[in-house]
């Protein structure tokens, strides 16, 4: 049984799936794998508009709605990693994860409705530094949905903070949904500048998106690529035996050379193919630790592939850590699944756009 067990985990299969498609995004189109709201709850935000609806209101109501209406699943057929971030003073309610529409809204929802004004500054550089931490837990394009007056009166310079977001996670994009009002013309300012920092960038007054139900769509359609044009898969399937690894390593078995070998071949013969090299752990160890671990893994098939002379323009590496088992790392009854930990101890070759 043992025996069969194992045989099963050195031949799980891993498919190259290629796609052809009736309609793609367009190039100039920032399509995100993730996405974080980033929500002020300075004093200034439970003021009132020139009407009698306070800045909050308005800015919780857009953002429980634009939340129902996320499409799903992502651009590449799969889950958002997501997060909610509030700040002044910072505050995590939906913790960096797999994006559960549901769960999503019921942290909205914590958002209080009234806070003290008075005697709150506004931090909104450490504010916007803050998503530091929460961009370093996610891979690939990540939209960032400010949702602010803009104001500022204590701290770092925010606009020199988005600035510094953008150098250390390129793949970021700031859209800005503003609620200022007619006085905050410092605020209007700054949002301005973060605005202009990046084309892919989209900003959009609150209250349009609270009153406009159609507007409210249109800058949800922007900022996740939808709605898509229906697409007509037509797959092409090259298979290969998937590659394990010992616990707690990330060097290149022997018996997984073979495997390797013929990825390999494959994208020699198949110049038009790039991959994105992905690295997996199981469950045991810290989070932290596991994620660098799934790092080295994908690193070291990388330097496999370029020692076989492809090119490391056609190649990219990620790391998920724990984060996308494939198999169970515990049985029903809470004990340790040696077989399902094992699995997930893996790498990944997938086929980008």
């Amino acid at each position: 049984m043992k025996k069969s067990k194992t045989m099963a985990i050195r031949f799980l299969m891993l498919a190259f799936i290629l796609t052809s498609t009736l309609g793609t995004a367009n190039a100039a189109e920032y399509c995100p794998d993730n996405f974080i709201f980033l929500i002020d709850q300075s004093g200034s935000m439970y003021q009132h508009f020139g009407d009698p609806q306070l800045k909050m209101a308005v800015a919780k109501n857009v953002s429980i709605r634009i939340n129902n209406l996320i499409p799903l699943p992502n651009y590449r057929g799969e889950n958002y990693m997501a997060a909610l971030e509030l700040f002044a003073p910072v505050q995590e309610l939906y913790a960096p994860g797999p994006y559960d529409r549901a769960k999503m809204g019921a942290a909205l929802a914590k958002i209080q409705d009234s806070q003290e004004i008075f005697g709150r500054m506004t931090p909104m550089g450490p504010g916007i530094l803050s998503l530091d931490p929460v961009l370093a837990k996610m891979h690939g394009k990540t939209a960032v949905i400010l949702v602010t007056d803009g104001m500022a009166n204590q701290g770092s310079d925010p606009v020199a903070e988005a600035r510094a977001i953008y150098s250390r996670y390129p793949d970021t994009c700031i859209h800005i949904i503003s609620v200022a009002d007619a006085k905050d013309k410092q605020g209007k300012a700054i949002l301005a500048a973060i605005h202009a920092m990046k084309s892919c960038s989209i900003m959009v007054e609150g209250l349009t998106l609270d009153e406009d139900q159609a507007a409210l769509q249109k800058f949800v359609d922007a900022v996740f690529c939808s709605p898509r044009e229906k697409v007509a898969f037509k797959e092409e399937v090259i298979v290969l035996r998937g590659i394990n690894f010992d616990f707690d390593k990330s060097n290149i078995k022997s018996e997984w050379t073979g495997v390797l070998n013929e990825a390999a071949e494959i994208m020699q013969e198949r110049p038009e193919i790039n991959v994105m090299i992905e690295g997996h752990t199981d469950s045991k160890g810290t989070e932290a630790y596991n994620q660098k671990l799934s790092e080295r893994r994908a690193r070291a098939v990388y330097n496999y592939f370029v020692d076989k002379g492809i090119n490391r323009s056609r190649m990219q590496t990620v790391g998920y850590g724990e984060t996308r088992p494939i198999a169970s790392n515990t049985n029903p009854n809470g004990s340790d699944n040696p077989e399902g930990r094992a699995i997930n101890r893996r790498a990944e070759l997938k086929v980008m756009k």
